[in-house]
């Protein structure tokens, strides 16, 4: 073989090695580009397997609604039984008004409930104002309408404003309680800033116990409003939301421990809440485009 065949043998060879390089460092570089999107996405929150924080705040801003509005109810509630039982109750420290000042107007019908600069109660939830409340009879008897208004009312730093009619709808005396609620140009303002607004129509039946520390709300009905970013949205409950107070004093529970409701935005998004099985806790199931989580909500204020 001459030298000049070898030579060329020999180029061919080096040529050949130098494509075959070149395809691995392509097929390298490519699989690198592949990981680093593939965790980029994750990173940014787009993974398609797991829920946003933003979804995640979907379902903590409607806690913070829900749960405001339910010590409103709570208030007004323990405001009537108080005057209604004499006073017996202020000894009672798990009461929402336990630490108020309580005036009754009993010429106009009227109840004053003044949480003054602020004051905590046992479970550290903080109000400051008055919360005033009018009625046409007492809490139990069927038709009794009961009105609650607000003067620079706060819960936990949110400012909460609006009108929420009370009307007994029960059949009898004999019944466990069943009110029609509805909240008219409700409003919550958070300490960011930013706010929220609810119209909403409720039933509610309240299964009483001895002690009303311990009894239950099923709730059923819809509300409506506009959200922090400014987008309508519409909540359906689908299966009855349930609230035990008697979560309250031992896990600090302040939202539904049971039930389901489902949000639907302007913007087309849809998310379910699950609220459990009745448990107590904090946890929620939250559903979206059909992927779930379950996460414990524990921000109950916005606070920036």
């Amino acid at each position: 073989m001459s030298l000049h065949l070898i030579a060329v043998i020999q180029k061919k060879e080096i040529h050949f090695k130098q494509i075959s390089m070149n395809r691995s460092i392509k097929i390298l570089t490519t699989i690198v580009a592949v990981l680093f999107f593939t965790t980029a996405c994750q990173e940014d929150g787009e993974n398609p397997n797991q829920l946003s924080e933003g979804d995640v705040l979907v379902a903590e801003n409607e806690a913070v609604v829900e749960s405001v509005f339910e010590d409103v109810d709570d208030i007004g509630f323990e405001s009537l039984l108080y005057f209604e039982s004499g006073g017996r109750i202020a000894e009672n420290e798990d009461s929402p008004i336990h630490c108020a000042v309580k005036t009754h107007d009993k010429e106009n019908k009227t109840i004053t409930i003044d949480f003054g600069d602020g004051c905590i109660g046992k479970h550290g939830r903080e109000r400051s104002g008055k919360i005033i409340i009018s009625y046409t009879d007492r809490r139990f008897v069927p038709g009794a309408v009961h009105t609650i208004t607000f003067n620079n009312f706060y819960i936990d730093g949110n400012k909460i404003e609006g009108t929420r009619i009370r009307t007994n709808i029960s059949e009898s005396t004999d019944d466990n309680l069943k009110f029609r609620i509805e909240l008219i140009n409700g409003k919550i303002t958070f300490e960011d800033g930013t706010s929220a607004t609810r119209e909403a129509i409720w039933e509610t039946t309240r299964i009483r116990t001895p002690n009303p520390i311990n009894d239950e709300r099923i709730r059923t009905g819809s509300a409506n409003g506009i959200n922090v970013d400014g987008i309508g949205y519409t909540v359906t409950i689908t299966k009855p939301i349930v609230w035990k107070r008697g979560c309250l004093p031992t896990v600090r529970v302040m939202i539904p421990v049971e039930g389901v409701k489902v949000k639907e935005f302007e913007d087309g998004n849809t998310i379910t809440i699950d609220y459990g099985d009745g448990t107590c806790d904090n946890l929620v199931t939250i559903t979206k485009d059909g992927v779930s989580e379950t996460v414990e909500l524990r921000r109950l204020r916005r606070d920036g």
